[in-house]
């Protein structure tokens, strides 16, 4: 039981770390440093390495962060991480059945476009000043477009050093199947 909590406490401490660093240091880069979203990779390498649960409750305490931090409307993130940690365990279930290298990437692209689409919507709802033809802006599309790419390098990165620090984990590791 104290194992249990300390993991937990571990993870609040480090997830709420990444909301820190995603909000205060990552946002002032440079146009194209600043589009990394690390929070969301961090949520997707969660769902796809570990578990559904996992990844909900990192979602919960990585967009109460972010929901107090931000000066959008209350319960934005938190709305905004459930919807695409449930599109994304939809798609990890129902179409990309295997666990290698490709579906990271897929799962990342797929999860960063809905991401951001689901945003950029959220934003025109709760916002006066923000224009429904957003997705029509080359700026936004940009955005998205370095963001990917982003996620992509990520996921080489992360699934690379994740297949290097365990023994259990290995490039491909797709179900077994019975060939008898």
């Amino acid at each position: 039981m104290i194992k249990r909590i300390g993991k937990i406490l571990v993870l609040i401490i480090f997830l709420s770390f990444l909301a820190l660093l995603q909000f205060s240091l990552i946002t002032a880069l440079p146009d194209p440093f600043r589009q990394f979203n690390l929070v969301l990779v961090a949520l997707i390498f969660i769902l796809f390495f570990l578990d559904w649960r996992v990844a909900l409750l990192s979602g919960l305490i990585i967009g109460f962060w972010l929901d107090v931090l931000s000066f959008h409307l209350f319960g934005l993130y938190l709305i905004i991480f459930f919807s695409t940690l449930v599109l994304a365990q939809g798609i990890l279930k129902n179409w990309l059945t295997n666990r290698s290298f490709y579906t990271l990437i897929a799962l990342m692209v797929c999860s960063t476009i809905f991401y951001n689409l689901l945003f950029a919507l959220a934003l025109y709802l709760t916002s006066a000043n923000y224009n429904i033809l957003f997705f029509m802006q080359a700026r936004f599309w940009l955005s998205v477009a370095y963001q990917c790419a982003w996620s992509v390098l990520a996921a080489i990165v992360l699934f690379n050093l994740a297949t290097l620090g365990s023994k259990r984990i290995k490039p491909f590791f797709l179900e077994k199947k019975s060939y008898i």
